[in-house]
């Protein structure tokens, strides 16, 4: 059985490397992604672990959006940054304890996270005072794999069950962003 039920991602630094491409007006119009880690993704939700992506960027939303994964933008009215008043949200809706949840981030204002929360990890390029508030540091560079990586080893402790092929495929079948690709 899983040790946690709940994996709360980063986007920014961890499903990319922190790259942004800007126009002139300094909107963002590009980040690069792994295809592998929205597999990955896929994979623990049919492992029975759920996701939400919890970003200071909104620009984010309408991707999670097409490939149905909850988001939460912490740039809300007060434009605070501080992930972890979160956590009793999270619990709450879950139904889980604060040793149920995980996350994995990747700079400083993902810290208040690394203090919250038991089960933590960060790519191998996160600051130091990431590394040293984080439980595990992954091999991966942010954008690298991370969530693959981050999956793979959770089946390989023994922390989660390897998820049924036809579970991920269902899944695939329900993002907008599969029905895109036609």
């Amino acid at each position: 059985m899983s040790p946690f039920k709940l994996l709360l991602l980063d986007v920014d630094g961890v499903l990319t490397n922190g790259r942004k491409v800007y126009d002139r007006e300094h909107i963002p119009l590009y980040k690069e992604f792994m295809c592998k880690d929205f597999t990955a993704i896929k994979r623990f939700m049919a492992a029975g672990v759920n996701i939400i992506m919890i970003s200071g960027d909104q620009w984010n939303k309408t991707m999670a959006e097409k490939r149905n994964i909850e988001f939460f933008c912490t740039r809300d009215k007060n434009l605070s940054l501080d992930k972890s008043q979160y956590v009793p949200l999270f619990m709450k809706k879950f139904n889980l304890e604060q040793k149920e949840i995980a996350f994995i981030g990747d700079d400083y204002f993902d810290l208040s996270m690394f203090e919250a929360l038991e089960w933590t990890f960060c790519p191998a390029d996160s600051p130091e005072i990431i590394k040293e508030a984080s439980k595990y540091i992954l091999d991966s560079k942010g954008g690298d794999g991370v969530l693959r990586e981050l999956y793979d080893l959770a089946v390989k402790s023994n922390w989660i069950e390897d998820a049924d092929i036809n579970k991920i495929l269902e899944l695939d079948s329900k993002e907008l962003s599969s029905a895109d690709m036609k």
